[in-house]
């Protein structure tokens, strides 16, 4: 008689262990994803995000992917001629 409380208290338990304790994991984007145009507002936010905390979140794929992103836009981006 004891195994059969034991057992449904169990299996509840072995459901919520894997909801227990689990962050919500944000979705990845690419470098290309951060480059286009429309996504511009997003991109500048995970800019700021990730400079104003690149110790927490500076080793996280979408704070590299925008970094690289950045730097890609950065580079490509023709120079403006000088006046004089």
């Amino acid at each position: 008689m004891k195994s059969k409380k034991i057992i449904p208290l169990v299996l509840i338990a072995l459901f919520l262990l894997p909801v227990i304790g689990c962050e919500k994991k944000e979705e990845t984007k690419t470098v290309d994803w951060y480059m286009v145009p429309e996504n511009e507002a997003a991109f500048k936010a995970k800019l700021a995000e990730c400079r104003n905390n690149p110790g927490e979140l500076g080793n996280t794929p979408n704070c590299q992917n925008a970094e690289l992103a950045n730097h890609k836009l950065f580079v490509t981006k023709p120079a403006t001629p000088l006046k004089f």
